[in-house]
């Protein structure tokens, strides 16, 4: 609803009036289609656009399941210096959305050095890098342990018992008891990773607090962007 009248006030603005052709509650993460958005212009006249994620068919042939293919290299005008320079991969994943849920904070880069500084000698708090494990070792951020996502569904028993453990929930005869549930700090590899985003949902399926979740979006890329510290798991 949000993002309509975000739309409605910058076509208002512009001097047109917009309508989506989108199913109501479709999400829609822009992986492999995009979203038409009909309007009408100042004159009346009416048109729809397509508002897309536009990959060269090159990158599509990109094996973005290996890590040593997704970091390194340039982004940037070629004649800046190399060591002033990034590589940012805009082709891969699904686009995750600026709040994951309602009750729910999404941190920046600032809030998660706080959440690090505070928490240095806190056993109840933790900085989860959601990433498969190979990711993980490629570098993380400082203090993250590494819990991946697919260890989080219910339904892999083993795997969701040591989550469970590891982040101090208790299985009981009725459920799961939270009175000692930790404070988590969830990321992944960037705004096209959902992979962090999938933990928590399957967290909140199982009635984890809200109010003990926080989720750095903007993942790795965003941590490396601005050239902070990362370490390689030993």
């Amino acid at each position: 609803m949000k993002s309509r009248i975000v739309v409605a006030l910058i076509a208002l603005m512009l001097g047109t009036s917009v309508g989506f052709s989108a199913e109501k509650e479709k999400k829609n993460v822009l992986k492999n289609g995009g979203i038409d958005i009909e309007y009408v212009d100042e004159y009346g006249d009416k048109s729809t656009f397509n508002i897309q994620r536009q990959p060269d068919a090159t990158c599509k042939e990109v094996n973005g399941g290996n890590p040593n293919n997704i970091w390194g290299g340039d982004y940037a005008n070629a004649k800046l210096p190399k060591e002033c320079t990034k590589t940012y991969l805009t082709t891969m994943g699904k686009l995750t959305p600026i709040k994951m849920a309602e009750g729910i904070e999404t941190y920046g880069e600032l809030e998660v050095i706080d959440f690090i500084k505070q928490n240095a000698d806190n056993p109840d708090a933790l900085l989860v890098d959601a990433r498969m494990a190979p990711w993980y070792e490629k570098g993380t951020i400082p203090t993250a342990v590494n819990i991946p996502f697919k260890k989080f569904d219910p339904e892999n028993v083993i795997d969701f018992e040591f989550v469970l453990q590891t982040i101090g929930v208790a299985q009981t005869a009725d459920g799961y008891d939270f009175s000692e549930a930790k404070e988590l700090l969830l990321f992944c590899n960037g705004t096209w990773c959902p992979q962090s985003s999938w933990a928590m949902e399957n967290l909140l399926s199982i009635g984890y607090p809200k109010e003990k979740l926080k989720w750095y979006r903007a993942g790795m890329y965003g941590w490396t962007l601005v050239n902070l510290t990362t370490v390689v798991p030993q």
